[in-house]
């Protein structure tokens, strides 16, 4: 009876080992900088991303905190984490959870997905929608959230090597990021990046159909793999650029 218990004590640490050295984890650091006129660029946030998977199941979290310069107007802070898949490349996610907390408000937003697709949006408190364009079932079924969206941009393996649209929803807003034109030089590989309004701004902003253009870059390391280095986007008025620190 020894034997047997001490058999199955022997599997369980040797199976609590493997799954140790199977799970893998990885966290980057990013900042965000707002490009403004006269001044140039300011530091207003910082990104931590933790990365962890186990065979094809990963978790992918994010902290998101600004910095000093802004924080006296601007406490946000913002937290969360994407669960889902990874196969042949591709991503699929299963649920999405952002949690933004100021002062004393605090606003949770959770999407969950089936067969990759958005089945369910929970926002709480809700957003005031009365006076933006509306962002249909549809719309929302097509996208991806935020977090997918970045997970995706920042892994050179799942741009489609600069052909293809993202299309995205984060709870009030509906729009398309759009990679095409790849410009490659011996030391980085760069998309151009088109983002467009879709829904859930106001009328006026959709009737200008303003269309803004960016770059995401990577470098080209020494073994020829590309790494992320930096993306534009528009928040806004204000362009904003993400720039990965280690």
């Amino acid at each position: 009876m020894k034997s047997i218990k001490f058999y199955y004590i022997a599997i369980l640490i040797l199976f609590s080992i493997i799954n140790t050295t199977l799970a893998k984890e990885k966290v980057e650091n990013y900042s965000v900088y707002a490009k403004l006129p006269l001044i140039g660029e300011i530091e207003v946030q910082k990104i931590e991303t933790k990365f962890s998977t186990i065979d094809n199941t990963f978790e992918y979290s994010y902290f998101v905190t600004p910095t000093k310069v802004v924080d006296f107007f601007d406490k946000k802070i913002t937290s969360g984490h994407i669960v889902g898949s990874l196969k042949n490349n591709s991503v699929s996610t299963n649920q999405y959870l952002l949690k933004t907390e100021n002062d004393d408000f605090s606003r949770i937003i959770e999407f969950t997905y089936k067969n990759s697709v958005i089945n369910n949006v929970s926002i709480k408190p809700s957003y005031d929608t009365s006076k933006i364009t509306n962002v249909t079932k549809k719309m929302i079924y097509d996208s991806i959230d935020p977090v997918t969206m970045f997970f995706k941009i920042t892994n050179f393996e799942f741009i489609n090597k600069c052909n293809k649209t993202i299309k995205v929803y984060d709870g009030k807003r509906r729009y398309n990021l759009k990679l095409s034109e790849p410009k490659i030089t011996d030391e980085s590989y760069i998309c151009t990046l088109t983002h467009q309004k879709i829904a859930g701004y106001k009328p006026d902003k959709i009737a200008e159909n303003k269309i803004y253009v960016s770059d995401l870059k990577y470098l080209i390391l020494d073994n020829q793999n590309m790494e992320f280095s930096e993306v534009s986007l528009r928040n806004k008025n204000t362009d904003l650029i993400i720039r990965k620190t280690d």
